[in-house]
């Protein structure tokens, strides 16, 4: 029988669509197929897997998925391993932290979670008092903007937690000039925002309390998320940055939400403050925006 499994297909899509394996996902399609199917994408080459491979212990044992590769992964995850381990036990750790989630599964589960206890707290009488840092939206922007900037740092943004076409608006204000960068595909937005990270040696460390993250909704239905922070080099802080994030759930994917847009300012400041959203001129039209009281759909 194919793998089936949903969160099994997305650790595998988490593994071997890492750039690294990439050559190994085609590898293992062409030889499934037996280079009779022409593979032109990534996407098809995971399909052809996911339709020929009988289960997900065997995809892991094939020789061409070595105990080096899964060790990164397992590493990468902070997945704990004894000290002598196994290529055999590599792949159980694996398959065990897919089956509770993975780490496409704290955001999304955290909104889940925020939305139940909401929804419980809007059976109550008085839902018009909800203090403002506890509406389901302030909620999900916080939960996201800590997702989204810890796997940023720990250089572990994924394709399949964008769209296709997603889109970035990035501006890099210096001193001395400004660079804006305009790119259209998930693939060339991780690449274009890791670039930058690994060009500056920046460290984002966002505010992540109520002043300096909110949610909003657009005219089209697109959840916004706002936030500021600061800018960071291993010694010193050397600016702040103003980020706008257009969240969009995708009924493909377990309905979960994925990043459709992002607008970032990056600006050298000396001996930066604290950011605050009030503050910010480029969120300031986004922060008008309305703030709906109710669960997210």
């Amino acid at each position: 029988m194919p793998i089936e499994g949903e969160l099994e297909q997305r650790g595998i899509a988490d593994l071997l669509l890492q750039e690294s394996n990439v050559t190994i996902l085609l590898q293992l399609a062409k030889s499934l197929t037996k280079n009779v199917i022409e593979i032109d994408s990534n996407e098809e080459a995971l399909k052809t897997v996911f339709m020929h491979m009988p289960s997900v212990h065997a995809l892991l044992s094939k020789r061409a998925i070595t105990k080096e590769i899964l060790f990164k992964y397992v590493h990468s995850n902070q997945i704990p391993v004894t000290i002598d381990f196994t290529k055999s036990i590599l792949i159980n750790k694996i398959i065990e932290y897919w089956e509770r989630g993975g780490p496409f599964a704290r955001i999304n589960n955290s909104i889940t979670e925020i939305n139940a206890s909401q929804s419980e707290s809007n059976s109550q009488p008085n839902t018009t008092q909800i203090e403002e840092t506890q509406l389901p939206i302030n909620l999900l922007a916080r939960k996201f903007s800590e997702w989204f900037f810890e796997n940023y740092n720990a250089n572990n943004l994924k394709v399949e937690d964008f769209w296709k076409d997603s889109r970035l608006l990035l501006r890099i204000a210096a001193t001395d000039c400004v660079n804006d960068q305009q790119c259209e595909s998930a693939e060339q937005v991780i690449e274009t925002l890791l670039g930058c990270k690994h060009q500056f040696s920046f460290f984002f460390n966002p505010n992540l309390s109520h002043d300096g993250v909110q949610g909003r909704m657009d005219v089209h239905g697109l959840v916004i998320v706002l936030v500021c922070g600061t800018l960071h080099t291993k010694d010193n802080c050397v600016g702040v940055f103003e980020t706008s994030f257009g969240l969009m759930r995708d009924p493909f994917a377990m309905n979960n939400w994925k990043i459709k847009t992002i607008q970032s300012l990056l600006r050298s400041q000396g001996a930066p403050k604290e950011p605050r959203l009030s503050e910010s001129d480029t969120l300031r039209a986004s922060l008008a925006l309305p703030a709906p009281t109710g669960e997210i759909s």
